[in-house]
């Protein structure tokens, strides 16, 4: 009766035990890989295969697409229950970690089949979940199709046979609710000022003027239940994604052709364990949001207070942030007072440009962004330093730069060698090269104390760090 009793718990006065009952319920049911994005094609049928050995009779293989590759794309159902609710996954090919929750979920059902709680979820929904829609992009980790089509901009021509699998079994199905699952830009706040954005929600519309029909209700309400889930797992990092209407896209259609959809974007949550913390998230907001269809719970949820979630706040977050430093130029500038933003490039960008590069993001005063790390350089001189040839390593950095007496150095000389190198030493944004960092020391000269290299901060200098909040397990 855990999963019962933390669900009701978390839908009505919400105790933060009863969302940590939900998280523990994971790792007792966890059938999907360490790494979400090593799950491929043949990955992903073996461990259906275990499973359907594992719970006999608990799902079956109800309809396989083909993608443009051949590759096979299962659509499982299960359950006998009057609500019939589609699930599908990775329609781009770089964002699994839905995928894997879906894997975990499934095992849960079956370990529990019998049991008060998984039953009133198979006896009053039936589940269609297709976990990976894009096998061909998640082959090759991209986003696109082997045709190079956004699958979920293909909504009207349906030139994608991926794309015209999901909707013939939408048709055919006729579902009521429908969950897009995906992964957004990890680089996003939750609201101006706030943490790192780990699940974004959307009431996806069905027209251009985005209006409220009791399908929008619905899901409004199905979000809501979703952030009382996750919140106290995720203290401020549940957000609402951008609204817009875009005819040609697949949940936006789903609406309007009758199936209100929940949008439900992945994050990020940086630290150790990042992967499995947001896989776990997605199991706890999964099963429990399904329970509530169940139950009926979620229509006692406000549909107006989904409007308080916070919206994402775009291009505000960076891997690192250093603050007020003296940057110099190889434009024979004197140096002066920024901030410099870095981005390292994780597998996924969402929708976002996709980075291939470490790289400067902005430079100038940045205020309003945040870091996942950043540094106080009010007493450092950062100098480019775009060298091909300069060592990853903090050691054979320092090695390089003895080399040529550039570790304690005279301000001028250092500045001279700095403009040696000519325009290409200046920072701007997409410089992928290397930033030295130093700091005035003994007799006046400046000593090298560190560098960002590959946009990773090396050498002796302490950055702060946001703060992860994971519940223990």
């Amino acid at each position: 009766m855990l999963l019962f009793l933390a669900l009701a718990t978390c839908l009505g006065a919400a105790e933060s035990p009863s969302t940590q009952a939900l998280w523990a319920v994971w790792p007792s049911a966890r059938v999907s890989p360490a790494d979400p994005w090593a799950l491929k094609h043949a990955g992903l049928r073996k461990v259906i295969a275990q499973l359907q050995a594992a719970h006999p009779g608990l799902f079956s293989i109800e309809a396989e697409g083909l993608s443009a590759e051949g590759r096979k794309i299962p659509a499982l159902r299960l359950g006998t229950g009057p609500t019939k609710v589609l699930l599908w996954s990775q329609m781009h090919g770089d964002e699994p970690t839905a995928t894997l929750a879906l894997l975990d979920l499934l095992n849960w059902l079956g370990q529990h089949r019998a049991e008060p709680e998984a039953q009133r979820i198979l006896s009053n929904l039936t589940l269609w979940i297709i976990p990976m829609l894009n096998p061909d992009g998640a082959e090759r980790t991209q986003r696109r199709n082997a045709q190079e089509l956004d699958i979920n901009r293909d909504a009207l021509r349906l030139s994608s046979p991926e794309g015209r699998f999901l909707k013939d079994l939408r048709d055919r199905v006729q579902p009521l609710i429908g969950y897009n699952l995906h992964n957004q830009n990890p680089d996003l706040l939750a609201g101006k000022g706030g943490p790192q954005v780990a699940i974004a929600l959307l009431s996806v519309p069905g027209d251009e003027a985005l209006s409220e029909t009791p399908g929008t209700r619905r899901t409004k309400q199905l979000a809501l239940a979703v952030k009382r889930l996750v919140g106290d797992l995720a203290p401020g990092r549940v957000s609402r994604y951008d609204m817009d209407y875009t005819a040609r896209a697949f949940g936006d259609s789903m609406t309007r052709w009758g199936t209100s959809t929940l949008l439900i974007e992945t994050g990020g949550w940086a630290g150790p364990g990042e992967a499995a913390r947001l896989v776990r998230l997605n199991f706890v907001a999964l099963l429990g949001s399904l329970s509530a269809i169940a139950d009926g719970s979620y229509t006692s949820l406000d549909a107006s207070a989904y409007a308080q979630i916070p919206m994402n706040v775009r291009e505000s977050l960076s891997s690192l942030v250093l603050r007020r430093v003296r940057l110099a130029s190889g434009r024979a500038l004197p140096p002066f007072l920024v901030d410099l933003a870095f981005v390292v490039p994780g597998p996924f960008a969402g929708d976002s440009q996709r980075r291939r590069e470490p790289s400067v993001v902005e430079v100038g005063d940045l205020a309003h962004a945040r870091g996942l790390l950043e540094l106080d350089g009010a007493d450092l001189l950062a100098l480019p330093w775009p060298q091909p040839e300069l060592p990853a390593d903090w050691g054979a950095l320092r090695t390089a730069l003895a080399a040529q007496d550039l570790l304690s150095v005279d301000e001028p000389r250092l500045l001279a060698a700095l403009e040696a190198l000519g325009p290409k030493a200046t920072v701007r944004p997409g410089y992928t090269g290397a930033v030295l960092l130093y700091r005035k020391g003994k007799a006046g000269k400046l000593d090298l104390e560190g560098a960002v290299l590959r946009g990773r901060l090396v050498g002796h200098l302490m950055p702060t760090a946001a703060p992860i909040l994971a519940p223990p397990d």
